[in-house]
């Protein structure tokens, strides 16, 4: 069931998305397409591998995705005025955002031990069911705060701009929608939701790395060692899901 529209172009757009990430969940299993009563025992164990790490993966852009979202929203209302409604929404609609993250923390460690299929049914009905309530109770409401509590903002005209020109560039709602739009808002937002996993010290890293600064150069930049820049490295490069500084910066740029 398509989750409610919220008014604000930018906010159902990213709800379309997620609509379509969660999709791949619910059509994970081909053989279930044969036979609704397949059952993971009956594959193969490289089948078995093979749709555990494509789960993996969705799962992750999933994630990821979700975090560039909640940073989105979180902005917007960094924009609203200090009212008691705004405040309170504020306070509710984030603590709803860090109950979907570690929800997903918390299925990725009960999956490992369930089969692809099981785990993908489970995880799709955690997001599906947490979107739709969610667009309900908090999206719905941030976009109607403009009305309620500061009628001085239009969240789809000078919020809108403001967030254009100082926090997200290139928005794809300041252009016609198209598929194309959309592929790259998806993986705009994935990509930030990495980045926004990064601890302060490897954020700092991470931007000393893509300027093509050496480890070493960087330790006597930070003024730690070599071995704990080569740690944070590595997280760096497991979080953002690259192989070397070329896709880091490729990434870098998209964020940019």
């Amino acid at each position: 069931m398509p989750t409610r529209q919220t008014g604000h172009a930018e906010i159902d757009q990213q709800h379309a998305i997620l609509e379509s990430m969660v999709g791949q969940l619910s059509e994970f299993c081909s053989e279930a397409d044969l036979d609704s009563n397949a059952v993971c025992c009956n594959c193969s164990s490289i089948r078995q591998q093979r749709c555990n790490s494509s789960l993996a993966s969705i799962t992750s852009e999933l994630t990821a995705f979700l975090i560039g979202h909640a940073t989105y929203e979180e902005r917007m209302m960094g924009l609203l005025p200090d009212t008691p409604s705004c405040q309170a929404h504020i306070k509710a609609h984030k603590a709803a955002h860090e109950g979907i993250s570690k929800q997903l923390k918390k299925l990725s460690v009960q999956v490992v031990n369930t089969s692809p299929r099981a785990s993908s049914i489970l995880i799709w009905q955690v997001i599906r069911d947490w979107l739709g309530d969610h667009a309900t109770a908090f999206d719905c409401r941030l976009v109607g705060l403009s009305k309620m509590g500061a009628p001085e903002i239009d969240f789809d005209g000078e919020l809108v701009a403001m967030l254009d020109q100082h926090v997200f560039p290139n928005r794809p709602t300041m252009v016609k929608t198209s598929s194309t739009s959309l592929v790259l808002q998806r993986k705009r937002l994935e990509v930030r939701g990495r980045f926004e996993s990064l601890s302060t010290a490897q954020r700092a890293v991470f931007w000393l790395v893509i300027s093509g600064k050496k480890n070493r150069e960087i330790a006597e930049v930070l003024g730690v060692t070599v071995n704990t820049i080569k740690t944070h490295r590595a997280a760096i490069f497991h979080k953002m899901e690259v192989g070397s500084v070329v896709e880091l910066v490729k990434k870098a740029d998209i964020l940019r």
